[in-house]
């Protein structure tokens, strides 16, 4: 079961961190670049045997690096959503340095390497080139990537509400090594004004 985007806001920190301490959850991914995430990381020290890995980012919130073509020119910014930045011709070069500046940060942040990679709206392989960048980067460190490793990647419990539809997951996956995608959260003011995903991770929460 990992819990994406650790540090977009606290109460998704805090939703993560009681998915750990009170139910099943044992995995998450930092958004480097979010507002919280040295506050987050220091919380999820706290959880030892919560693995911690990194969410690779195109897609939410402003650049580590300079990153002219992965900005939104009117903003700064991202572009939003899965594929929205392919639209305008992106530098891969660019990519794999932003990529790489987040990484860098996890190690500064938490002290340590991330323990697998994933991706903010799927984005490390929206596109062939984006796979390419993000697989030669899971091989460089040795990290397990988000469906090209030996964990079947399940998105079924998108939007679960009651424990019945996580227990419909293991049936349905019986006897299969597989990585649950979750969104657990407390829905506090930034998730709900920032995100068109928020009722639905507390539902998730509840369940875990």
């Amino acid at each position: 079961m990992n819990g994406d985007d650790l540090g977009y806001t606290m109460g998704v920190t805090r939703g993560i961190l009681a998915g750990y301490n009170e139910g099943i959850l044992r995995s998450t991914t930092a958004l480097m670049n979010a507002k919280y995430i040295e506050e987050s990381a220091e919380l999820a020290k706290e959880c030892p045997d919560l693995g911690v890995g990194l969410h690779l980012n195109l897609s939410l919130g402003a650049p580590l690096t300079e990153a002219k073509t992965l900005r939104d020119p009117s903003t700064g910014l991202f572009y939003k959503g899965r594929g929205e930045v392919w639209k305008h011709n992106p530098s891969f070069e660019e990519v794999g340095q932003e990529w790489e500046a987040q990484l860098q940060k996890f190690k500064e942040v938490f002290g340590c390497m991330p323990d697998h990679l994933d991706s903010h709206h799927s984005v490390h392989d929206a596109v062939p080139q984006a796979k390419d960048t993000s697989l030669r980067m899971s091989r460089e460190y040795n990290l397990p990537l988000r469906r090209y490793n030996h964990f079947q990647y399940v998105p079924d419990f998108f939007g679960a509400s009651k424990p019945e539809d996580l227990i419909h997951i293991f049936e349905k996956y019986d006897g299969k090594d597989i990585e649950i995608m979750a969104h657990p959260a407390f829905v506090d003011l930034d998730l709900y004004l920032w995100s068109s995903v928020s009722l639905s991770r507390i539902k998730e929460l509840a369940v875990l």
